[in-house]
């Protein structure tokens, strides 16, 4: 009998909370209502079994590392990890005088100081080799990851199309493939000798480029247009954006022309204003200066005035000295000579006037270029205001139109570019792959390995598997074989993953079980322990008529029957689901509600 393993607990732990949840051998059911942690708790299993990351739920926080206690029949072990991921740490709880260990978490081959290592030895598979190339016969190491999808099936993963073997990734298909087989024979490829005449890179690029293909064919699908809708699409693209470029161009200079007017017509208005100004306040100034030249006149005429009067004056004796008119001294003061005064005076009266005159001129000049200058600023301003409303109201709304039009239509020519980018990608990546396949087969042909199920295997397994189904009362006639084109299986001629996702998630577990009872019952090794998550999917998610009838069907029941009848104290099954088992069977399995009530029972996982 080989080795098998067994989760015993599973618990969240931190500086002021604890969660955990405890198992038991033969059935465990987890069950309850939606949002209560219970695929968060399968996710959790596959993370103490060396998965890379834990996703990050607000429930989460207040804990900073998971216990996981595994019994793998002779021992008990303790698997301790941070929350974040990192290596773990190993306590044996049968001999507690052995010191705590360090398990590191990336594999390494034939070694025990790592998760992968240690958990392949406690279940037998220790220094394993699968298959990782058929065409060159290269191997790889056996991990533990390689396993965990076979045992830890996630919702997520419990209703894909896809075989339940394969993860989708071209890279890995013939090692998933090998681990299979290796699984279901006990034999693993430890033995196959590699052809070193071929290049494992060029079959790691053909690979590759498989792999980009197809990516971008899902992309090229999803388009719903062919090359050739796109490339007449960018060409009546490329013609309406030159056509509409040239509208534009005549559109921005018939708009430019505009502008440069109206800013013409600016400038001539701000040299008019500034005229006006400009006269305003000479005529301000020249008010000022008339003011003045009349004062002055008015000095003028006095002089002339009392000078006239003083001339014709008859001298008479000083009334200060008493001195006689011929005895008075007059020219040693004054130059005496009135009439000289008088005639200056004269002179500056008439000098004034002729200035005044000048200024009158000067000033009606003024008001006449002011007049003239003001109708010049009316009429500049009503052809300024006129060219700004047609600027404003119709070219500039017009060129904005044709502009945003145009900017729709580049965005719309790099979209097209884009997508019919995306057929050029994948010719240039078909040319690249025929040239690397021609210049492999220039080599010669490769020595091939033949991967993949024995057909006798394949055929023993699909009873397994079909046996399953017939004692749950699986619809149809439940006559199953394995498509070694699809690595998946066709029930009743039609092939599984083209049912409705209930049936895809009954039959994937009964893929799940049956491998583990195969292995079992011929003694080749396993983990000896199985999660499922919703596994009876359409009972509460039906999709399409298959589904409906499953759900209308005694299958829960007989899904329940089965289990507690063949998986006791040899195995371990871990059911995670959204409804209860049948009340008849619960004395026969470990039960664990989730309520989401947080005043009754247990609300959930944390």
């Amino acid at each position: 009998m080989t080795t098998e393993l067994h989760l015993k607990k599973i618990a969240f732990e931190g500086p002021n909370k604890q969660a955990d949840v405890e198992f038991s051998t033969g059935v465990n059911v987890i069950c309850g209502a939606s949002d209560t942690g219970k695929s968060y708790l399968a996710e959790t299993i596959d993370f103490m079994l060396g998965g890379m990351s834990l996703r990050q739920i607000p429930e989460r926080t207040p804990y900073a590392e998971i216990l996981l206690d595994i019994d793998s029949g002779e021992e008990e072990w303790r698997l301790t990890r941070p929350t974040d991921g990192g290596n773990f740490k190993l306590e044996n709880l049968s001999n507690k005088k052995t010191e705590t260990s360090v398990l590191k978490q990336k594999h390494s081959h034939g070694q025990e100081d790592n998760i992968s290592g240690f958990l392949l030895s406690k279940s037998g598979l220790l220094s394993r080799r699968i298959l990782k190339s058929a065409k060159n016969g290269t191997t790889q190491s056996l991990s533990f990851r390689n396993l965990a999808r076979l045992i830890v099936v996630e919702e997520g993963e419990i209703q894909r199309k896809e075989s339940p073997f394969l993860s989708g990734q071209f890279t890995s298909k013939t090692s998933e493939l090998a681990t299979l087989k290796m699984l279901l024979t006990g034999i693993d490829d430890s033995h196959i000798v590699a052809d070193e005449r071929f290049s494992q890179d060029t079959d790691g690029q053909i690979t590759l480029i498989n792999e980009l293909i197809a990516e971008l064919e899902v992309e090229v699908e999803g388009l719903g247009e062919t090359r050739e809708d796109l490339a007449d699409q960018l060409q009546n693209l490329r013609d309406t954006i030159d056509d509409k470029r040239d509208v534009l161009s005549e559109s921005q200079r018939t708009l430019n022309t505009l502008l440069s007017k109206r800013r013409k017509l600016f400038d001539e208005r701000q040299s008019i204003q500034a005229r006006l100004d400009e006269i305003e306040n000479l005529l301000v100034r020249f008010v000022l200066l008339g003011d003045h030249y009349h004062v002055d006149l008015e000095r003028l005429k006095a002089i002339q005035e009392s000078g006239s009067m003083f001339a014709h004056v008859e001298p008479v004796p000083c009334p200060l000295c008493g001195a006689e008119p011929n005895a008075q001294h007059l020219d040693e003061s004054c130059d005496g000579d009135v009439e000289a005064i008088i005639a200056a005076a004269t002179a500056e009266v008439i000098k004034t006037q002729n200035l005044q005159k000048e200024l009158k001129t000067t000033v009606n000049d003024l008001r006449v270029e002011y007049e003239d200058l003001d109708a010049n600023l009316t009429d500049t301003n009503s052809k300024y205001d006129a060219l700004d409303e047609e600027i404003q109201e119709a070219m500039a709304p017009e060129v904005n139109a044709i502009r945003a039009s145009f900017s729709e239509l580049i965005e719309k020519r790099s979209e097209v570019e884009k997508s019919f980018g995306l057929f050029k990608r994948l010719e240039r990546l078909e040319a690249k792959r025929a040239t690397l396949v021609d210049d492999e087969n220039e080599t010669g042909e490769a020595s091939k390995i033949a991967s993949g199920l024995p057909d006798a295997v394949a055929h023993q397994f699909s009873l397994k598997v079909s046996k399953i189904l017939e004692a749950w009362n699986f619809p149809g006639d439940c006559l199953v074989h394995f498509d070694k084109e699809r690595s998946d299986f066709i029930i009743d001629g039609k092939p599984r993953g083209s049912r409705g996702k209930g049936l895809r998630a009954i039959t994937h577990a009964a893929i799940t079980l049956g491998l583990m009872e195969y292995c079992q019952e011929n003694d080749l090794a396993h983990p000896g322990f199985v999660v499922m998550d919703s596994p009876l999917l359409a009972y509460f998610k039906p999709e399409g008529d298959e589904d409906e009838k499953l759900k209308g069907s005694d299958l829960k029941e007989r899904f329940y029957e089965y289990l507690t009848a063949h998986h006791k104290e040899d195995s371990q099954v871990i059911i995670i689901e959204n409804q209860h088992p049948p009340e008849q069977f619960l004395p026969k399995l470990n039960l664990t509600i989730f309520t989401r009530n947080p005043n009754q029972g247990r609300q959930g996982l944390l």
